[in-house]
């Protein structure tokens, strides 16, 4: 039974990766350079990330073509890789980061886990394999990044969903803590900058609207201090 679970999951969110490439669109209120997401930040203490690059290291919720990632990059001007794929685990996030990272990349942002928590991998277990996407980021000069995801007590609705899926929200909870709390040589953001409530998740497991991939770009670039062109 429980390897069916992880099974028709996996392939569950990689079709759902899949479907939901291009069906969203931006939002009116896009924000222009004339927005302030750095409210009450000098100026001069911006990190100017024109011309940097980065490396995107995930799963579904990294998927999507004109999501978080591309926006953050457009608002930044920074080009990117995109290697995420709906579905997968951190292991399998592993594999790839190992394929792809070179010192050519000025970041690798890391947002994994979902799957591992839906899933029977251990939460411990599932911190390994970031700490070794960590660790093989710094050993190639590259600044790691690992995002939390949105916050799963408030984001995650698995009331009307089978048994299987009721410790969902716990798992994932309890795996967040830990990346902030043991992961080592890294810039761990807790990323809860979405809302269920102003109706940022599109799924029962928070698979992002429009609203929700602009919340969480600009958060991010806000946390990250980033200077922004447009």
């Amino acid at each position: 039974m429980k390897k069916y679970f992880i099974i028709s999951l996996g392939l569950g969110l990689f079709f759902w990766g899949v479907s939901s490439r291009g069906k969203e669109s931006t939002p009116k209120n896009y924000p222009t350079s004339r927005d302030t997401i750095n409210l009450g930040v000098s100026p001069d203490t911006l990190v100017n990330a024109k011309g940097k690059s980065v490396l995107f290291i995930g799963d579904s919720h990294t998927t999507h073509a004109h999501g978080w990632q591309d926006r953050l990059c457009k608002r930044t001007g920074m080009s990117y890789l995109n290697t995420a794929v709906g579905g997968k685990t951190t292991g399998w996030m592993l594999g790839v980061l190992r394929t792809n990272i070179s010192s050519r990349y000025d970041y690798c942002i890391i947002w994994g886990g979902a799957n591992d928590m839906a899933g029977m991998i251990k939460p411990l277990d599932a911190v390994r394999n970031v700490q070794k996407m960590v660790d093989i980021c710094n050993s190639k000069g590259v600044k790691a990044i690992v995002m939390t995801g949105f916050n799963p007590k408030t984001c995650v609705d698995v009331s009307r969903q089978s048994k299987a899926w009721q410790p969902y929200p716990a798992r994932y909870e309890v795996f967040q803590k830990m990346l902030q709390d043991s992961i080592k040589g890294a810039q761990v953001i807790k990323s809860h900058f979405i809302s269920r409530k102003e109706r940022d998740c599109g799924d029962f497991c928070c698979h992002m609207n429009a609203s929700g991939h602009v919340k969480m770009a600009d958060s991010m670039i806000s946390r990250l201090n980033f200077k922004t062109i447009k």
